[in-house]
């Protein structure tokens, strides 16, 4: 052999792994990662569990987030391509305001979850800190107070269920189908789904007991009943339902909602998410034809 077939080529350098190409596709477009995840219809915490390598982005999910960042698929998964570039600002100022805005988000996530587990009023500012690993100072300084922290809370789950909706409501065949998938939506059946009716219950206790918090929880609830409203609506006229008082209908099913599940949560009663199921398909299958 020759010297120069003794030579070792130097090894090439480490690409960077999945979750670090995603966060380099997200800093170029210029999103955050709670923007993003609600663009492409993923559940924030979801993506933020992808990004700390502990959950598999699945190949739907990946496809829609080149898309959303403007990057191709081999560049996400591979690391072939050409990488993202950042539109032109001072780096440092950029780099500065995305941190702040995915501690922010941390913190948010961390907050949702310990109100939704342990309860409002049995979560301090120090046990947020703690659970995301950053100081009280910090956390004050994106909520001023724990009541804040609700707030946040209250619109994390909100704009997460209106993102779990579009998501049901674009594979949808016709109305009738989209209030199927609206049901599905219901019900409490992921450890994410109990979180976020623990959020809502505790939301309406506090506005029971403190007025400041009505208004937010009249606007997000008014949010929902609307897309009740809207579909019912929608299912009228494609022939269903004919000459039903569709506010009454919305009304009904909302009401049947909210206590159906504050029964499975409780756990007052035998309620199961299939019998809440079965018993919203048969409450409307006369109006709607759901069976």
């Amino acid at each position: 052999m020759t010297s120069s077939q003794n030579t070792t080529s130097p090894a090439p350098a480490e690409l960077p792994d999945l979750p670090e190409r995603v966060r380099t596709a997200i800093r170029a477009a210029g999103l955050s990662q709670r923007d993003l995840a609600l663009q492409v219809g993923m559940d924030p915490t979801a993506l933020s569990k992808a990004l700390r390598g502990t959950r598999k982005l699945r190949d739907p999910e990946l496809a829609a987030i080149a898309k959303a960042c403007g990057v191709s698929i081999a560049y996400l998964a591979q690391g072939t391509g050409p990488a993202p570039v950042p539109p032109p600002t001072n780096g440092r100022e950029r780099a500065e305001a995305v941190s702040a805005q995915e501690r922010r988000e941390q913190i948010l996530e961390a907050a949702t979850v310990l109100i939704a587990r342990r309860g409002y009023h049995n979560v301090r500012v120090a046990d947020i800190a703690r659970y995301c690993g950053t100081s009280t100072a910090t956390v004050h300084y994106h909520f001023p107070s724990k009541e804040a922290t609700l707030h946040a809370a209250l619109e994390f789950y909100a704009q997460r269920f209106r993102a779990q909706i579009d998501v049901e409501f674009e594979k949808a065949t016709s109305a009738r189908d989209k209030l199927r998938r609206l049901i599905e939506v219901q019900l409490p059946l992921t450890s994410d789904d109990i979180d976020e009716w623990s959020v809502w219950i505790q939301f309406w206790n506090q506005a029971m007991l403190e007025p400041r918090l009505r208004d937010t929880q009249r606007r997000v609830y008014s949010g929902w009943y609307q897309v009740v409203l809207d579909l019912l609506r929608e299912c009228q006229a494609e022939g269903l339902a004919p000459g039903a008082d569709v506010e009454a209908l919305a009304d009904r099913f909302t009401a049947m909602v909210d206590g159906l599940a504050i029964q499975i949560l409780a756990n007052s009663t035998d309620m199961q998410p299939d019998r809440m199921r079965a018993l919203l398909l048969r409450a409307f299958e006369p109006y709607l034809e759901l069976s």
